[in-house]
């Protein structure tokens, strides 16, 4: 079988553009609450969940935010490939993915602990470490990295 290709391709271009104008001071995340608190407003009594992901600097600024899902009452979608876009095009070295529970019971689901399992999974390739795995609620959170049973699923191992 003989193939042949006549004509000619056009190839789409992808640019990017960072502008190092900054129009805030930075933000840092020392520790859930300070996730917490980036993305609390966004998160906050919506009625459906919302997944988002911080994409963090070595010195665990923040440099991007992307909304990633919107589901339903009571799922969203999570996949490491639309989750890593953004980390990948700002050259993070970690993340943080937070999303809420309409409902107000902020106790991690199985489906949660999969997803975080398969993130952390998925950076570990990357060399993206996923730091936490917040659940946000409009007045206190869950956080996997404070969570003696959840903790181990932030590692990405088997």
């Amino acid at each position: 079988m003989q193939v042949s290709l006549q004509g000619s391709f056009k190839v789409q271009e992808l640019e990017v553009r960072f502008k190092p104008r900054r129009k805030h001071d930075p933000v840092y995340i020392k520790n859930p609450e300070d996730a917490y608190q980036v993305v609390r407003p966004l998160l906050e009594r919506q009625p459906r969940e919302l997944l988002l992901v911080l994409a963090l600097s070595e010195a665990n600024e923040v440099i991007g935010l992307e909304v990633v899902a919107q589901g339903t009452a009571n799922y969203a979608p999570a996949c490491p490939r639309e989750i890593f876009k953004a980390p990948l095009l700002t050259n993070a070295t970690a993340i943080v993915v937070a999303h809420n529970h309409p409902s107000g019971n902020l106790t991690p689901s199985d489906e949660d602990r999969n997803t975080a399992k398969a993130i952390a999974r998925a950076g570990k390739i990357l060399d993206i470490k996923l730091l936490d795995f917040v659940i946000a609620g409009p007045d206190y959170f869950q956080s996997f990295a404070q969570s003696s049973t959840d903790n181990e699923l932030l590692k990405g191992g088997d």
